[in-house]
C-alpha cells in the first residue's frame, strides 16, 4: 500500500499524472471515498498523464465519459445510482473491458465485491484508491492493489520462496490461497496448508523467505 498526502487539487492531479505512467490496457481504477473528496481531480491527472487533452468533467449524469484522445482511452465511470450487477451490465461497464483501455470508477463500494469479480483475469491491474478528507484541502490518498486475490478479493498478496523445496510461490493472506505458477486465477490455486502438507512439511509461515508483496 501506498500513502500520501496532498495540500490542494493541484497535488492531487500530480499524483493521479504520475500514476497513469503505470496503467496498461483493461487496467481499472476503483475508487474509494466520499462525495468532494477529489476523485475527480485525482482523474484529470490521469487523463493528462495519459496524453489526452479533452477537458474532464464529473460523469454523475452521464454514468460514464470517454476520453478517446490519449495513448490509452479513458472511461470514466460515477457507480453513484448503481447497486446491482444487473444495472452494472445494463450499462454496459463489463463490455469497457475489453475496449483496451482504462477504467476509472467513483463510487466503486456501491457495487459489493467488484473488485473480486474484476480480478479473474491476471492480466489486468486493480488498483484500489481512496481518497479521503482530512482538512479543507488536505486529502489522504491511500493506493492498493497490483494483484487482487481472485478468490477473497485481497490486497495482501505476497510472494516468497519456501526454504526446503526452493519453489517460488505466490500467497493470498486474506484466505491463504497458494499459486506455483506467476498466473493468479482462481482455477490453478490451492491453498498454503494444503501446498506444505502435500510435500511433507508443516505449514508454518516462517518456511517461507524473501517475502515481498506484489
Amino acid at each position: 500500500m501506498m500513502q500520501i498526502t496532498t495540500h490542494s487539487a493541484d497535488e492531487t492531479q500530480a499524483l493521479g499524472q504520475k500514476l497513469a505512467s503505470r496503467l496498461a490496457p483493461g487496467d481499472v481504477i476503483a475508487y474509494f471515498g466520499d462525495l468532494g473528496a477529489g476523485k475527480t481531480a485525482f482523474t484529470r491527472g490521469l487523463a493528462q498523464g495519459l496524453g489526452i487533452t479533452d477537458p474532464v468533467t464529473s460523469p454523475t449524469y452521464t454514468i460514464v465519459n470517454e476520453y478517446l484522445s490519449g495513448r490509452l482511452p479513458l472511461f470514466h465511470f460515477d457507480l453513484y445510482r448503481i447497486d446491482s450487477y444487473d444495472d452494472l451490465y445494463a450499462i454496459g461497464f463489463l463490455d469497457y473491458l475489453d475496449r483496451g483501455g482504462i477504467i476509472a470508477a467513483e463510487w466503486s463500494e456501491n457495487i459489493e465485491g467488484l473488485e473480486q469479480e474484476l480480478a479473474g483475469d491476471s492480466s489486468r491491474t486493480i488498483m484500489k484508491i481512496r481518497i479521503e478528507k482530512t482538512g479543507e484541502n488536505e486529502r489522504r490518498i491511500k493506493v492498493r492493489g497490483h494483484i487482487i486475490c481472485p478468490l477473497c478479493g485481497s490486497n495482501d498478496i505476497s510472494r516468497a520462496v519456501v526454504k526446503q523445496t526452493g519453489d517460488t510461490v505466490r500467497i493470498c493472506e486474506g484466505c491463504g490461497a497458494l499459486w506455483t505458477e506467476p498466473r493468479i486465477s482462481a482455477d490453478n490455486s490451492t491453498t498454503f496448508a494444503h501446498y506444505m502438507e502435500s510435500r511433507g512439511l508443516k505449514p508454518y509461515w516462517n518456511e517461507l523467505e524473501g517475502k515481498q508483496y506484489l
